[in-house]
């Protein structure tokens, strides 16, 4: 948020949504993010009209032996649309370039 400001208000609105939900599956993630898509493991998020992107992995919830995990959305990378088209970027750790 400190690198793209004009980003803040959406990220801020991401991490609240994500941090409220338990996805189970990417059709879950796509009826509360339409513009998500799948790829290759990572779950891609559109920012700021797709401005930016975020990079995500996610590890659904579900139901082992009877009890409920919780599930993780692990961020991998926040991007510029010009990054994002480099691939090599996408797995970068967050926060290092």
């Amino acid at each position: 948020m400190e690198t793209y400001p004009d980003a803040a208000n959406e990220i801020k609105a991401w991490t609240a949504i994500v941090e409220a939900v338990r996805w189970h599956n990417f059709d879950e993630v796509r009826r509360t993010f339409k513009d998500a898509d799948s790829i290759e493991g990572y779950v891609i998020f559109n920012i700021r009209h797709n401005r930016y992107r975020l990079v995500t992995v996610i590890h659904y919830a579900k139901t082992i032996e009877e009890r409920q995990t919780q599930g993780h959305v692990y961020i991998r990378s926040f991007l510029t649309h010009k990054e994002y088209d480099n691939r090599s970027n996408w797995d970068r750790r967050y926060g290092k370039q």
